[in-house]
């Protein structure tokens, strides 16, 4: 049911700064074709984002996607490569510093349409080094600057682990992360819902049993607008007099349509939507033809609202920052003050594929980065918390 993400083995930790280290080097030391490279990067970093159109009849768009993206990244690596190239004819040392800084700062800023899962800290969260800035400088200067620095770059590495993050200590609250496994061709079938809403109530009162002061459930694991059903926030409200329940569910408010997180707590409910919304997931981000895309692609439907700031909520006497899905993979999220996040994910969408596990490792740069503790319930994939 519920994985604590304490971190790897050390003995992989040591195995994957040893591939970590080898790759580096072999890519920035050793002749390859950099439009390749970067295609394949591409590819095998984000197949999986067009497995979401299964669902909508469209998987003849899978390979095209898949293509598209692929294609962003081969022409992104080759500019890059010319850039240096350039520069390299000019002065060698500051063709050098532009790479480090492309790979330690720069894809900070390569988002297309919000998205900018592309972070080279996920290659770095299983190995002995850390995740920050510094951490970043550090190791590419030693890696592209090696022939140069010889020995110097062993002691810059070695500088490198010194950067760690300090510990968050849990609160107060003994938290159950449930995990679901609904599949997303029945997640929003009308005769499945039903069975969907037992096994909430199921969950939720096996955590009461088990004397737990809250139990977290995925996101949408309610497939309804949940205000609009009294019966069931009724018996929700009852149970929260024995246990704060957090759950995924839709809102309907002012005729607009809201992906949001409930929380239950002592006969109270408070409703947090969404505030950023995933791209061509959740809405369309275009400044035109974005009816046309839905009526054409989406089979009308419309695109979600969104709330003007990320939630934050109290559990007891403890401060909680609301993330849905893709928000718990947005820096911003993690800059603000609470040292908690409570996630809800449905990676159904996605499965099988790298998405959960590419989405986890995303997740742990931000809580390592900033102090975090995450506890995330996912659909699809096993819940955990990051620390």
């Amino acid at each position: 049911m519920l994985k604590y993400e304490l971190g790897v083995n050390f003995g992989l930790k040591i195995l994957f700064t040893f591939i970590l280290l080898l790759s580096f080097y072999l890519f920035f030391h050793k002749k390859h074709a950099w439009f390749g490279t970067g295609f394949f990067i591409g590819l095998f970093w984000f197949w999986w984002i067009g497995l979401s159109f299964r669902y909508y009849n469209l998987s003849w768009m899978i390979p095209v996607i898949d293509v598209l993206i692929a294609l962003f990244y081969a022409v992104l690596f080759f500019l890059i490569y010319k850039i240096y190239g350039f520069v390299y004819k000019k002065n060698s040392y500051a063709a050098k510093i532009f790479l480090i800084a492309v790979f330690a700062f720069g894809f900070d800023y390569v988002t297309p349409f919000t998205f900018d899962w592309f972070k080279p800290e996920v290659l770095f969260v299983n190995s002995i080094f850390g995740v920050s800035k510094i951490v970043l400088l550090l190791f590419f200067t030693a890696i592209v600057f090696y022939k140069e620095l010889k020995w110097i770059s062993l002691a810059l590495l070695a500088a490198a682990l010194l950067f760690k993050p300090a510990e968050v200590k849990l609160p107060k609250l003994d938290i159950y992360v449930a995990s679901t496994d609904v599949p997303q061709d029945k997640k929003w079938l009308k005769n499945y819902i039903p069975v969907e809403i037992r096994n909430n109530f199921h969950i939720i009162n096996n955590a009461i049993n088990m004397h737990k002061d809250v139990v977290i459930l995925p996101e949408s694991a309610f497939p309804l607008f949940l205000n609009l059903y009294p019966e069931l926030l009724q018996k929700l409200l009852a149970l929260s007099n024995k246990i704060t329940i957090v759950t995924g569910a839709l809102h309907y408010k002012n005729h607009k349509y809201y992906n949001s997180t409930y929380v239950f707590e002592k006969g109270k409910v408070d409703i947090l939507d969404k505030h950023v919304l995933v791209p061509f997931g959740e809405y369309i981000p275009l400044p035109f033809f974005q009816k046309e895309i839905n009526r054409l692609f989406f089979g009308d439907a419309s695109d979600y609202s969104t709330s003007s700031k990320f939630g934050v909520f109290k559990i007891a006497a403890y401060n909680f920052i609301n993330a849905i899905c893709y928000e718990a993979t947005v820096e911003s999220l993690y800059k603000l003050k609470p040292k908690y996040v409570i996630a809800l994910s449905n990676d159904a969408w996605f499965t099988p594929s790298i998405q959960p596990s590419l989405q986890q490792m995303l997740i742990k740069v931000f809580a390592i980065k900033y102090g975090k503790i995450v506890y995330h319930s996912v659909n699809g994939f096993k819940s955990y918390i990051v620390r």
